[in-house]
């Protein structure tokens, strides 16, 4: 017999087939039970918390969730091979019901697990879970209304401030919806504007954060708010060093070329609105009548700033002293008194018969003066019937560079003018 006449016997005969159906039942088998008849337990961690029922809950009771002890679990699962090994942790859902929940506060809730599509719940047994309930805290929603503020985060141009301070918003205010807890919790609304270089006044809208009360930067998933940007105005002000001077007033034989005026500070630098300030080369911190004042003391006086102008320098008064030069000054004893500008009907009797008087003058002229060359002359524009203490007015005759210093008033009798006699 060939060798290929064997072979073809072999596989007619029946012990083949018979070792060949054993082999197949062995496989079989072997696949039903390592994939149904044996029983597998896993823990999967970190399943995502998930709710049922929150945007009824916010529509018609007006609460949320605010807060939430865990945001997953870990639950132990036990079943066949095959169901246990065909679910993942994201195929799983803790999932709370809220529809039953009725008033504000903080509550244990239970939850059940959500599985896939896929898997035949029936087949599926939890053994385990961690934790057992989550800690929800319920909230009443709340609206409420803070106010904006700003901070410039840039540079400017040389010459130049951003004035914070006075930047405006659009809104103003901004409204937000939330938990109670969590609006207590808003001390203010920010904006932050960044620009490089500036040079003029700017508008952006920008975003805003919330800010507690220390300044720290609020992030709130169940607050809402009306608007999400800001528009903000920027307003810029020129920079400037201006110096500070007072102003004299001739008098009493003095000018200011026989002055030498001492202020400190001598200049101050301020900021203000570009059209204000490109004008405003000095400031006069006062004004000084020379005639008044024999010799000067060292005052202080408060700096007066032009509507819209800050100093930025910090300085609020200047201290202000005078000294003369060039100039000499002695007493003279004047007789030569007299009144002008006599209401009519009035007459008038000059009670006094002499005035000292303090004179001063460039030092060439006054050698040349005697007291021949004055005059005090009362003004009786405002003179009524008795005595009055009359202003008056001291005339140097011949020297216009010399002059009185101070006041001189003298006492006056005015009566009625008495008619003329008729012979």
């Amino acid at each position: 017999m060939s060798k290929k006449s064997k072979i073809n016997n072999i596989f007619a005969g029946h012990i083949f087939w018979i070792l060949l159906s054993l082999v197949l039942a062995v496989l079989i088998w072997l696949y039903y039970t390592s994939n149904y008849a044996v029983s597998k337990t896993k823990t999967f961690y970190g399943v995502e918390v998930a709710f049922v029922g929150q945007d009824a809950m916010r529509d018609t009771l007006n609460m949320v969730v605010s807060d939430q002890d865990t945001a997953t679990v870990n639950v132990t699962l036990s079943g066949t091979r095959r169901d246990i090994d065909s679910i993942s942790r994201d195929d799983l859902r803790a999932v709370v019901n809220l529809t039953n929940v009725t008033k504000a506060g903080y509550r244990a809730m239970s939850y059940s697990i959500s599985y896939p599509s896929t898997v035949d719940q029936s087949n599926i047994r939890e053994s385990g879970r961690s934790p057992s309930t989550i800690g929800l805290q319920i909230s009443k929603l709340s609206t409420r209304s803070f106010p904006v503020t700003g901070v410039f985060e840039g540079t400017t141009a040389e010459g130049y401030m951003v004035d914070a301070p006075d930047m405006t918003f659009d809104p103003a205010n901004i409204s937000f919806t939330g938990p109670e807890e969590e609006l207590d919790q808003i001390s203010r609304v920010q904006v932050v504007v960044g620009r490089e270089e500036v040079n003029s006044a700017f508008s952006a809208d920008a975003n805003y954060v919330m800010l507690d009360a220390n300044g720290d930067i609020l992030e709130f998933e169940d607050v809402t708010s009306d608007t999400e940007t800001v528009a903000v105005t920027v307003p810029v002000s020129t920079i400037k060093e201006v110096a500070l001077t007072v102003t004299l007033v001739d008098g009493g034989g003095a000018t200011s070329e026989n002055v030498i005026a001492d202020i400190q500070p001598e200049s101050i630098t301020v900021a203000g609105d570009a059209a204000t300030l490109d004008g405003l080369n000095s400031i006069a911190v006062t004004t000084i009548r020379l005639g008044d004042f024999l010799t000067f003391p060292t005052m202080e006086y408060n700096i007066v700033l032009p509507n819209g102008v800050e100093c930025l320098s910090g300085e609020t008064t200047a201290t202000v002293s005078l000294e003369y030069t060039g100039l000499k000054t002695d007493l003279f004893v004047v007789t030569n008194l007299s009144a002008a500008n006599v209401p009519e009907g009035l007459d008038y009797d000059i009670m006094e018969t002499s005035k000292v008087v303090t004179v001063r003058a460039p030092e060439d002229v006054f050698s040349r003066i005697s007291a021949n060359n004055i005059r005090v002359v009362a003004d009786l524009t405002d003179a009524t019937v008795g005595r009055m203490r009359a202003p008056t007015t001291v005339y140097i005759d011949g020297f216009e560079s010399a002059g009185a210093v101070g006041s001189y008033p003298i006492y006056v009798q005015v009566t009625e003018e008495k008619p003329e006699e008729t012979e």
